[in-house]
């Protein structure tokens, strides 16, 4: 049964590559899931490492880290031509562990959360439950990765969602603060 949906999933996904699966970059943490067309041995799930590489038999590390599913999808045929023959692949995102935002203090459920798509402040706000009844709307921290640096964006609930200030467009690593 394994076999069959491997090759459904190698015949038919190419045919219709999503979007996501042509524009999705792979970030470290993400869970891959590397399945090798009659090559049970060669076909793994994988988590990226901090150093953005993947660990493959035959082929060694190869770099994941900025590659879409469907450019290293193409780099493991071609480094598996080397043993195998016509070798065929498919390369899918089990879990986009680098896309995550984490939304802790004043909100109902805190946590982590997948960015799979685009997101606003006030829209992840709604993701973790909303607010509780001690949260300071009008002082939201944003803590956003640039460089080496944590840089702090204020976020005031209360004006964005009157329409006053602009809604903040989340990015991957951002942690949200709800004091």
């Amino acid at each position: 049964m394994r076999k069959a949906l491997i090759f459904i999933a190698m015949v038919l996904l190419p045919l219709n590559l999503s979007a996501d699966n042509s524009s999705y970059i792979i970030g470290e943490s993400d869970i891959l899931e590397i399945s090798v067309w009659g090559e049970q041995t060669l076909s793994r799930q994988v988590t990226v490492r901090a150093d953005g590489l993947i660990s493959m038999p035959l082929i060694g590390e190869l770099q994941a880290n900025g590659k879409t599913p469907v450019n290293l999808q193409k780099e493991i045929e071609q480094s598996l031509s080397k043993f195998v023959r016509d070798p065929k692949c498919v390369v899918i995102v089990i879990e986009p562990k680098s896309k995550r935002i984490f939304i802790n203090g004043q909100v109902t459920t805190p946590g982590q959360f997948i960015l799979d798509s685009e997101l606003y402040i006030s829209q992840a706000i709604s993701l973790a439950g909303g607010f509780t009844e001690w949260a300071d709307k009008g002082s939201i921290t944003i803590l956003r990765t640039q460089g080496d640096k944590r840089i702090p964006i204020k976020a005031d609930m209360n004006k964005i969602l009157k329409g006053k200030k602009p809604d903040i467009k989340l990015m991957p690593g951002d942690t949200i603060v709800v004091p």
